[in-house]
């Protein structure tokens, strides 16, 4: 994908969704070896965990036991650990299914990924580590102004994925074939506030130019 630079620019972000179990799932992680709570983790190995635990149920071994089961039955037998993982606390323990003896693995997978913790990670780019954050991923804001007559397109947020306004204002100014700027105002809280403006109404191109990792991809 496009985006901020071509030849000689810094890689592109890669925006994530990463989880962390909740409090009443972490026994369950537990008793699979995932013993670092603070962990972040993909969808792919949640699912791993969450499945290594259902064949050792059901392979007679408990939730201490190893693997060997099958994990492939029409309906997942809900055992303590994993039923308190699906139904404890919160608006869960209101659930007409809390108590239930078994779920379809469709169901229990798509319950499963919803209590867990969601957040999202950005990398890449001109970011030194990893960033995380509970909730979506930051957008960048574009919005169109009239001033004075003449209609000018905004881009703020730039700062959420670390990108240089000076640098995408002298790359948009090419894209779009118009004036292009930074202004600063001071906010507040201290912070410096940087906002490109484009001179005319180059919306859609910007949007175009933005990769969809800064514009913040909708969640899977």
């Amino acid at each position: 994908a496009g985006g901020c630079g071509g030849a000689g620019s810094v890689p592109l972000l890669r925006v994530t969704t990463v989880y962390r179990p909740s409090d009443a799932m972490k026994p369950l992680f537990r008793a699979r070896g995932a013993t670092d709570g603070r962990a972040f983790l993909d969808e792919a190995q949640v699912l791993a965990i969450l499945e290594a635990h259902v064949a050792a149920v059901s392979a007679g071994g408990g939730a201490e036991g190893g693997g060997g089961g099958q994990s492939s039955h029409s309906a997942w037998a809900l055992d303590p650990l994993l039923s308190d993982a699906l139904f404890r606390g919160g608006e869960a323990a209101k659930d007409p299914q809390a108590g239930a003896a078994s779920m379809p693995p469709k169901e229990v997978r798509r319950r499963f990924l919803k209590r867990l913790e969601q957040w999202t990670r950005v990398s890449g780019g001109a970011l030194e580590k990893p960033m995380h954050a509970r909730g979506e991923p930051p957008k960048v804001v574009l919005t169109t102004e009239q001033r004075r007559g003449h209609s000018v397109t905004c881009v703020a947020e730039l700062a959420a994925y670390s990108i240089d306004p000076y640098t995408a204002a002298r790359e948009l100014a090419g894209v779009c074939g118009a004036t292009a700027n930074v202004e600063e105002e001071a906010l507040k809280s201290g912070v410096q506030k940087r906002v490109v403006s484009v001179q005319g109404l180059w919306d859609r191109s910007i949007t175009e130019w933005l990769p969809p990792e800064h514009r913040g991809p909708p969640r899977r």
